[in-house]
């Protein structure tokens, strides 16, 4: 794998790996449990992550799609990747969101599903990742619709910071259920 794409997927996987870590041992009923009526549960939040890591592999696998079919050239720079994110991750970590729609997660959703949900969408972004190997995908954008327009490298860098704020919402969560 082209290093600065191994670089942008070795931070999603190692935030990956701190989110799990984050609610190991818990027992299943805590990961079930609303903390307030506005609030989701820790299983919902695992199906949110699913729906946007999905929704990021199949954008990923489309754009790519693309630029080969335009004649996208391979990648030529060694410059690392991570740095092109500072700013957007000020705003994210800063922002107050709502979710859209469509990574909304069902009211219903149990733990283990969501994790085996989350589970299938880390394949398919490993896969749509391993379908851009060797492309520019610093030439490739996409438009956030809170952060602006993101390349693919980027778009890779938001899905580890967005689980890093997820994760810590899981830890405020099981934090504030009732012993």
């Amino acid at each position: 794998m082209h290093a600065r794409l191994a670089e942008a997927m070795d931070y999603v996987e190692e935030k990956r790996k701190e989110l799990l870590e984050s609610f190991s041992g818990t027992p299943e009923d805590r990961l079930h449990y609303r903390v307030s009526e506005n609030s989701w549960t820790v299983a919902q939040i695992l199906e949110h992550l699913r729906l946007v890591e999905s929704g990021v592999a199949r954008l990923i696998a489309k754009r790519v799609g693309q630029a080969r079919e335009a004649g996208l050239g391979e990648e030529g720079s060694t410059q690392p990747v991570m740095p092109s994110f500072d700013s957007h991750r000020e705003r994210l970590e800063r922002a107050v969101l709502q979710s859209p729609e469509p990574v909304r997660p069902r009211g219903d959703v149990d733990y283990r599903e969501a994790l085996a949900g989350l589970n299938s969408s880390r394949e398919a972004l490993r896969a749509s990742a391993a379908s851009a190997n060797g492309l520019a995908l610093s030439e490739i954008k996409h438009t956030h619709p809170i952060l602006g327009e993101l390349d693919l490298y980027q778009w890779l860098i938001f899905l580890g910071a967005h689980e890093e704020r997820h994760r810590k919402q899981i830890e405020r969560t099981l934090q504030s259920i009732p012993k």
